[in-house]
C-alpha cells in the first residue's frame, strides 16, 4: 500500500462528527478540533504574533492542547510544550528564553505561582475571546511554511535543555498515512497512555490524529484502567514506555481486543520485558529510537526476535554512524552514535553530523544497538555493563552510576521469582569490562525515580547508593 497525505482538516470535511480527542470528561470532534485550531491561529495573528514565532504552553494533553498544536503546525508557529513540573523549576524560565518563546498559552487565568516567565502569558479561551476585532494584518495569500515543535530533553543526567527543531520550508501538508502505523479513517483510536510532552510519547499521538484516528488520553495511569479504556474505545494503537510495559507484564493486564500495533521507545527495554510483552500483546510491538530532534530508527517484532536488543535500522533519508575519535568503526565495535538527518530536518547552519550523546554499535546488516550514554572510556564501559545487566533473567532495568571509589549498579529485579540472583553475574560482567567491583543495589521493578517519559532519572539516584534498604536491598 502506497502512503497518501492526510490531515485533520481533510477528516473534518469527510467526517466532521468523528471523535477526535477524548481525555477524561473532555471530548471533541474533528470539526470542533480544527475549528478551534483555526480560531487560535486567527487570534494569534490578531495579537500581532509574527510568522514563525515560538509559543510555549502547559495546557494538559487533551482537546485544547491538540488544537493549539495543530494551529501551530498548519499556521506556521513553533510550539514548545512546557510540562507544569518544568515550569515550576528555576530552570523553567530559561528554557523559554532559550527557545525565544514570545507568548505562553495556558488554561484559565495565567498562574501567578512559580518563577516569572520571560514572556506574556494568556489563557487559551482568553486569547480567542480577545480576537473579536480585525486581525493585525491580512492573511497571507501564500500559505506559510509549516510550524514546528520544540522539545526539552528528559533531564536524566541533570537539568533539562531545550532542543529547537528545524522549521520545515514548505506549507503544512499533514502526514503520509502508512498501513504499518495502524492509523486512519478505517482504524480505531490511538491510546496515549503516557500523556507527556516528550517527542517519543507525543509523536505517535500526533501522527494518529493527523492521519484520521481519534486519540484517547489516559491521564491517570493504572493497568486496569488501561485495559478498560482500550476495550471501551476499541483502540488499534498505543504507545507505551518501558516502565509502562513492565507494569502491564507484571500485572498480566491486556485488553480483550488485540492492538494492531504497540509502539514503545524513549528508554532501553530489557529483552526479558519485551519478550513477555510480545507474549501478552502478540507480535505487534514496534520499537523506535530517536532524539529530541527526530525519530531515527524503527524495528518490528519479527526483526527484533531475530536480533534481540536492537532498536532497528535508520528510517529512509537518515544515516547512522558509529565512530571513536572521529574514526568510523566496523560492525560490532561500540562507539559514539552520530546521525545525518534528512535535509528537510536539518538547519544549514548545523554541523552535518549530530552527536546523540549515546553509544552503541551497528551489526553487519546495519541494525543499531544502543548501550547507553557515555563520554569517557570509563563511561563507555559502564554503558556496556548496563547493557549486559539488562540481558540477565528477571532484570527489568539497570543503571550504573560512576563517581566514587567503585561504581554503583542499580538493578530493578524480582518480577520473576524463579530468576537467579543477578549480583554474581553483575560482578563478573564488571570484571570482564575492566571496571572495579561494583556495589549492587537491588530495587523492585519500577521503583527507581523516573522522568515523565519513563527513563530512570540518574540525578535522582544520588544518595540512594548508601541506602540499600530504601531502594529495595543492597549488596557489594
Amino acid at each position: 500500500m502506497r502512503p497518501h497525505l492526510w490531515d485533520p482538516w481533510a477528516t473534518a470535511r469527510t467526517a466532521p462528527g468523528r471523535t477526535a480527542v477524548v481525555a477524561d470528561d473532555e471530548t471533541c470532534t474533528f470539526a470542533e478540533l480544527t475549528g478551534r485550531a483555526d480560531a487560535l491561529a486567527d487570534a494569534l495573528r490578531a495579537r500581532g504574533v509574527p510568522d514563525g514565532a515560538v509559543l510555549s504552553t502547559d495546557l494538559p494533553t487533551g482537546p485544547r492542547f491538540f488544537a493549539l498544536a495543530l494551529a501551530a503546525l498548519r499556521h506556521g508557529y513553533g510550539l514548545f510544550p512546557l510540562a507544569p513540573e518544568l515550569r515550576a523549576l528555576p530552570v523553567g524560565p530559561s528554557l523559554l528564553t532559550d527557545t525565544g518563546a514570545v507568548l505562553h498559552v495556558t488554561t484559565g487565568s495565567p498562574a501567578a505561582d512559580g518563577p516569572a516567565l520571560p514572556c506574556p502569558a494568556v489563557g487559551d479561551d482568553e486569547l480567542i475571546a480577545g480576537a473579536a476585532g480585525p486581525a493585525a494584518g491580512p492573511a497571507a495569500a501564500v500559505p506559510p511554511a509549516a510550524g514546528h515543535l520544540v522539545f526539552a530533553t528528559s533531564g536524566t543526567t541533570g537539568l533539562p535543555q531545550a532542543v529547537v527543531r528545524t522549521r520545515p520550508a514548505r506549507p503544512y501538508k499533514g502526514v503520509a498515512v502508512t498501513a504499518r502505523y495502524a492509523a486512519g479513517l478505517d482504524r480505531g483510536p490511538h491510546l496515549m497512555a503516557n500523556p507527556t510532552y516528550h517527542l517519543g510519547t507525543l509523536g505517535p499521538a500526533l501522527y494518529a490524529l493527523q492521519a484520521g484516528s481519534a486519540v484517547v488520553v489516559q491521564r491517570t495511569w493504572s493497568t486496569t484502567a488501561f485495559a478498560e479504556l482500550a476495550d471501551r474505545y476499541a483502540a488499534d494503537s498505543v504507545m507505551l514506555s518501558p516502565d509502562r510495559l513492565t507494569d502491564l507484564v507484571g500485572a498480566g493486564h491486556a485488553p480483550r481486543r488485540r492492538f494492531r500495533v504497540v509502539f514503545h521507545g524513549g528508554a532501553a527495554c530489557p529483552p526479558g520485558v519485551k519478550r513477555a510483552a510480545i507474549g501478552l500483546f502478540g507480535p505487534v510491538l514496534h520499537e523506535y529510537y530517536g532524539t529530541s530532534k527526530s525519530v531515527l530508527t524503527e524495528i518490528t517484532t519479527p526483526e527484533w526476535l531475530a536480533r534481540p536488543g536492537s532498536v532497528g535500522r535508520p528510517l529512509p533519508g537518515i544515516r547512522v554512524e558509529v565512530t571513536r575519535d572521529g574514526r568510523p568503526l566496523p560492525p560490532g565495535e561500540a562507539g559514539e552514535i552520530g546521525i545525518r538527518l534528512r535535509a528537510a530536518d536539518r538547519d544549514p547552519s548545523e554541523a552535518p553530523v549530530h552527536a546523540t550523546g549515546d553509544v552503541g554499535f551497528l551489526d553487519a546488516d546495519g541494525y543499531l544497538f544502543v548501550l547507553g550514554r557515555a563520554g569517557t572510556p570509563e563511561e563507555l564501559r559502564a554503558a556496556r555493563l548496563e547493557h549486559e545487566v539488562r540481558l540477565l533473567p528477571g532484570v527489568t532495568d539497570a543503571v550504573v552510576v560512576l563517581g566514587g571509589a567503585a561504581p554503583v549498579c542499580f538493578v530493578e529485579h524480582g518480577a520473576d521469582p524463579a530468576a537467579p540472583d543477578p549480583v554474581p553475574a553483575v560482578e563478573a560482567s564488571a570484571r570482564g569490562l575492566g571496571l572495579a567491583s561494583p556495589r549492587v543495589v537491588l530495587a523492585a521493578p519500577g521503583s527507581l525515580p523516573r522522568t515523565p517519559s519513563g527513563k530512570i532519572r540518574r540525578a535522582g539516584l544520588v544518595g540512594l547508593s548508601g541506602a540499600g534498604a530504601a531502594a529495595g536491598g543492597g549488596r557489594g
